[in-house]
């Protein structure tokens, strides 16, 4: 995981990463990036979350991170990230976002515990 330009989150747990920029504003490909898509508004240059949501599928995987965190506070959270750490705290994002909605009470914290049995 290694450059601001990779998309993590074109696979389904926001593990990993593939190939893929961001949306309109954020240099390269057409329309707005996946987050934009999803809050329906113009994604314009500079845009912090087009480099980590694509316009095709970032669209589904921002509706995650937005109904658990808020655009707003992810938003604020990424610009006090240096850049070069900010794709890793987006796939942590995602990650803990979809966890939480598969999981309300327990969240990422019961993929830990079911990871703890198989070790024991």
């Amino acid at each position: 995981m290694s450059t601001a330009t990779t998309n993590p989150i074109n696979t389904g747990a926001g593990g990993g990463s593939s190939g893929g920029g961001g949306g309109g504003g954020g240099g390269g490909g057409g329309g707005p990036c996946g987050a934009c898509k999803f809050l329906r508004r113009k994604c314009v240059p500079g845009c912090i979350f087009a480099p980590y949501f694509d316009s095709e599928q970032g669209a589904a995987h921002f509706a995650a991170v937005h109904k658990v965190f808020g655009a707003s506070n992810v938003s604020k959270l990424l610009l006090h990230i240096p850049v070069h750490k900010r794709l890793d705290a987006v796939v942590t994002i995602c990650y803990e976002a979809q966890a939480r909605l598969r999981d309300p009470v327990y969240g990422c914290v019961a993929h830990i515990f079911a990871l703890q049995q198989q070790v024991n």
